[in-house]
């Protein structure tokens, strides 16, 4: 039988997740409906948790802790066809999202005044790193504030 290994895995909104495969599918599987089955996967409501999500080592499935997991199996037979491409992913995410220091170029204002919106929620900053912030380009371009 041929083994079907996980390559990437990212947690979406609303308990979903886009897993992408070794043989080139993309799916998005929702977590929801196992729920009925197993209790435990109740814990997933918590977007902390949720977020925990990692490949398991080999590609074997996904998991959030030591207690919560998917098999490759369960995912890919269970997770409904996307038309996209691993690459295609990593081209929007080059594409599309900005650094602090970009979004302060295109706004043109300092650090501190990009801080300013993100408190007022003009900007939301879509992953926060140690050494900075990422944004979603159209986010900072369309200047809705």
């Amino acid at each position: 039988m041929y083994s079907i290994k996980v390559k990437e895995a990212v947690p979406l909104d609303d308990m979903q997740v886009l897993v992408f495969f070794e043989d080139g599918k993309i799916k998005k599987f929702d977590v929801k409906p196992i729920i009925k089955d197993y209790p435990e996967f109740e814990d997933l409501k918590n977007p902390d948790l949720f977020n925990l999500l990692r490949v398991e080592p080999g590609g074997y499935g996904i998991s959030w802790n030591e207690d919560l997991d998917c098999s490759e199996v369960e995912l890919y037979e269970n997770g409904v066809d996307i038309p996209l491409s691993l690459s295609d992913f990593f081209s929007f995410v080059r594409n599309n999202l900005i650094t602090t220091n970009e979004a302060t170029d295109i706004l043109q204002c300092s650090r501190q005044n990009i801080e300013d919106l993100i408190r007022r929620g003009k900007v939301h900053p879509a992953k926060v790193l140690a050494n900075g912030k990422l944004f979603l380009r159209s986010e900072i371009e369309q200047r809705n504030w």
